[in-house]
């Protein structure tokens, strides 16, 4: 590696690691992270909507591929649900 390179990489880090918004960037990164592996800080505040959140309620993703997989089974099974009548 030239000495040219080697300066103009040297010089593009520095430059990354002086924005704000790179550290910004990497922490809500590591806190995503971190709120994975050991789940959410009780100390920091709610985020907005999430004090009114029903955390019992199941998600309407997780209850379209629940009625997807039943009908799936259901198909295999040869028994298909009728369709809803008009």
């Amino acid at each position: 590696m030239t000495l040219q390179n080697w300066l103009f990489r040297i010089i593009m880090y520095y430059e990354i690691l002086r924005r704000p918004g790179f550290h910004r960037a990497v922490g809500r990164i590591h806190r995503a992270i971190d709120e994975r592996i050991h789940g959410r800080n009780p100390h920091e505040p709610l985020a907005q909507g999430e004090a009114t959140a029903d955390p019992t309620r199941i998600s309407r993703r997780r209850l379209f591929f629940r009625h997807f997989f039943d009908e799936l089974r259901n198909q295999a099974r040869g028994k298909p649900t009728d369709p809803p009548a008009k």
